[in-house]
């Protein structure tokens, strides 16, 4: 498991850091005020989209860690919702996106580790964020099989992506998605007896 997130990290981190570098030369060596304040500019999202990637491998690796270490305690899935929006405040911020919190009136007990569904939560809710529409819902439905779930009002995915497994690699890295979002939330599901549904509802996706 070690090997595979080293592997991962070199795999992912190996073209932004050269992109950077090159953004940065390009920067030194241009004369034109407005050419070098163009530069800046895509240097800045460059950078941004780093830090979010990296952001996503240290979830991931402490995921990984937890899996087989974390002790289960019996959690209301409620406060994990609520945990998933506080802590994704900054994000709805820049994003300029309505959230709304769905919650059922009674408890929904589950048994599970809290910091890993919290993190499996707020990557579903980052992804809604980035590549997603406004209004934003996020909710949870009691049952047999509690669900943790977020809505947006866009088209969803092309469909061979939801037909195919969260890869290790996505196909959103110029956005800032990293393709580990998914498969984090696809990771912590499997570890609690559960899996990661995507699908388009009458209402968004």
């Amino acid at each position: 498991t070690n090997r595979n997130l080293i592997g991962d990290a070199a795999h992912q981190l190996r073209n932004p850091v050269a992109a950077l570098r090159a953004q940065a030369q390009l920067a030194l060596d241009e004369g034109d005020p407005g050419r070098r304040s163009e530069i800046l500019s895509r240097l800045h999202d460059r950078a941004v989209g780093l830090g979010r990637l990296l952001d996503q491998m240290l979830s991931k690796a402490m995921v990984i860690h937890r899996t087989d270490t974390a002790p289960r305690a019996l959690l209301d899935l409620r406060d994990i919702a609520v945990e998933v929006l506080e802590d994704s405040d900054h994000d709805v911020v820049a994003a300029n996106v309505d959230v709304t919190l769905d919650l059922p009136d009674r408890p929904v007990g589950v048994r599970g580790d809290a910091l890993s569904l919290a993190e499996a939560g707020k990557n579903l809710l980052g992804n809604a964020l980035r590549h997603g529409r406004g209004p934003v819902r996020l909710g949870v439905t009691a049952g047999v099989r509690p669900e943790l779930w977020v809505l947006d009002a866009g088209a969803g995915p092309p469909p061979h992506v939801l037909t195919a497994p969260p890869a290790r690699f996505g196909s959103r890295r110029d956005r800032g998605g990293g393709g580990l979002g998914l498969a984090i939330a696809q990771a912590v599901a499997a570890s609690h007896g559960g899996r990661l549904v995507l699908r388009n509802e009458p209402d968004g996706f």
